[in-house]
């Protein structure tokens, strides 16, 4: 049976997106079949991280509303385990009722299904997923970031879902010189539990451009170690100046 995971933030600009590119990597390392589903309706950009852009023509509307799955599912050229459905073009496509259908259409067909959803919130669409789902909020070492966290974090857990925390783009200098929050004070605000931290780098920064990380870096490593705590590993956090 698929494990699903939903990919949120408060504020737009922390690199959800990449974060869901480099968590898939990290999912394929593990010899796991898996699918990204990009919800961010006119302003989709996961089919130019993987570098399927020029070949996507059918997106999830199209799915939708009856297409067959296999013509909108773009496999990566560098690892045919992983897989892309690309958002709408334009906005108001994605309907939840038809969303809870089709995933029940896909649950079996993926060890891995990752949802990543646009800035802010979407109940109904949140709804239409399994209640398995794995929810996590991306953000950065920034109060905006952090005060947008707590707020998604507060109105998934009114509505019985929980939430974990993604601390992305993290700098250990910046955090030893008090230029950014400190992590403890970033749980403490978004009263989110942290399942992980994913370095500053540059790497992520040009996916759009080399569509790939490198399997030695401290992104990718960081990667690993999420996914493996999102599927049951105890992994401790490695200490903050080595991320």
């Amino acid at each position: 049976m698929s494990s699903f995971f939903a990919v949120t933030s408060g504020k737009g600009g922390v690199g959800k997106s990449s974060f869901c590119v480099g968590l898939a990597f990290a999912f394929c390392e593990m010899d796991k079949k898996v699918l990204l589903i990009d919800m961010d309706e006119g302003f989709r950009c996961l089919d130019l991280m993987l570098g399927v852009d020029k070949e996507a023509v059918f997106d999830l509307s199209d799915v939708l509303m009856g297409k067959e799955l296999e013509a909108a599912v773009y496999t990566y050229e560098k690892n045919d385990k992983l897989s892309l459905i690309p958002a709408p073009a334009k906005q108001g496509l994605i309907d939840h009722f038809a969303l809870a259908s089709f995933i029940k259409d896909i649950e079996n067909k993926f060890d891995i299904i990752i949802f990543d959803f646009p800035a802010g919130m979407d109940m109904p669409l949140y709804k239409a997923l399994p209640e398995s789902t794995g929810f996590l909020t991306v953000a950065v070492p920034d109060p905006v970031s952090i005060r947008d966290a707590s707020v998604i974090g507060s109105e998934l857990y009114k509505s019985e879902i929980n939430s974990r925390l993604i601390i992305n783009r993290f700098v250990y200098k910046q955090s030893r010189k008090e230029k950014i929050k400190n992590i403890d004070s970033m749980i403490d605000t978004c009263s989110i539990r942290l399942i992980g931290i994913v370095p500053e780098s540059e790497e992520i920064s040009r996916l759009s451009l080399n569509h790939k990380l490198h399997r030695k870096s401290k992104a990718a490593a960081s990667f690993r170690r999420i996914a493996k705590r999102l599927l049951g590993e105890k992994i401790l956090l490695p200490k903050l100046k080595t991320i």
